[in-house]
């Protein structure tokens, strides 16, 4: 794809379009934001800022947006750096370095049953993590199915997606159970968490409200490894699980949904953001894997 640089001043910011008005070399030019990149940089597109970004494409009177660059504030007492992707990338390096004791960690959920039912509420059914140190040496790996409390008998939809029957669950513990084994090793290893998307933290803070438990909030630190690939390689959409796990090399047909072997696939996609943000000069994007 090519890209062409532009710099300038902005003028002016239609939100309801997002459409932003730039002062460039003696002219001004319109540049069109996608929703996300627009939603992103909102508060940093004001008149009187200057913004680098690379075009994707151009049009009459109008160009679209592929990457923001650069924006710099201006204050009554100067300018200074608002946002730089260089400095993004250099400040992810540093913190994806910076952690110690790490949880990779996933969660199956109860699916709604193929008729709607407005008083369907979805739960945690299965839970997988694998527990490592600085080093990435593995010191714990943990599964277990967990029982339901609201709905017992999990619906047809659940069984076919998760290649489980009602059996499977029943052999499992309780969610007070794992919540007294994930509280002791919060308190004992005070891991980040990395969880692929927010689906994850979410599905726990429903777990809690749904049996009465106090939030572990003050010990967890979720880490999101998609938003970190999404802000480092500009991402426009989201990038799913497996196609992330394809990215780095490794070879799987289709993804089991089963919470352990995410939570595997995790821990190897985070290996291999590591070693690649380390490199001298890291690619600025993912290069589709070869099929």
């Amino acid at each position: 794809m090519y890209l062409k640089m532009l710099y300038g001043r902005i003028r002016h910011v239609k939100e309801e379009g997002r459409i932003v008005v730039v002062h460039t070399k003696n002219r001004l030019r319109r540049l069109y934001f996608q929703r996300s990149l627009f939603a992103r940089f909102l508060k940093y597109l004001q008149p009187g800022n200057y913004i680098v970004v690379e075009l994707k494409k151009d049009i009459p009177k109008q160009s679209t947006v592929h990457t923001v660059r650069r924006l710099v504030q201006t204050t009554p007492r100067g300018s200074y750096v608002a946002f730089s992707q260089r400095n993004l990338r250099e400040e992810t390096r540093r913190f994806v370095n910076g952690l110690s004791h790490k949880l990779f960690l996933d969660f199956e959920m109860s699916m709604h049953p193929y008729h709607a039912d407005k008083n369907f509420v979805q739960e945690i059914i299965q839970v997988g993590y694998v527990l490592t140190d600085d080093a990435e040496h593995v010191l714990e790996t943990f599964e277990s199915f967990i029982r339901p409390s609201r709905h017992k008998e999990i619906t047809k939809r659940t069984k076919k997606f998760l290649n489980i029957d009602q059996s499977t669950v029943e052999g499992g513990m309780t969610f007070p159970e794992f919540y007294d084994r994930f509280q002791n090793l919060l308190l004992q290893y005070k891991p980040a968490i990395i969880v692929w998307g927010k689906n994850d933290s979410l599905a726990l803070k429903d777990a809690y409200r749904i049996h009465n438990l106090k939030p572990l909030w003050k010990a967890s630190r979720f880490v999101n490894l998609l938003k970190l690939h999404k802000n480092y390689f500009n991402l426009k959409d989201d990038l799913g699980l497996l196609s992330a796990y394809r990215y780095y090399g490794y070879e799987r047909e289709n993804q089991r949904h089963n919470a352990l072997e995410d939570a595997k696939m995790t821990k190897k996609i985070f290996e291999g953001f590591k070693t690649l943000i380390n490199r001298e000069n890291p690619p600025r994007t993912l290069k589709k894997p070869k099929r």
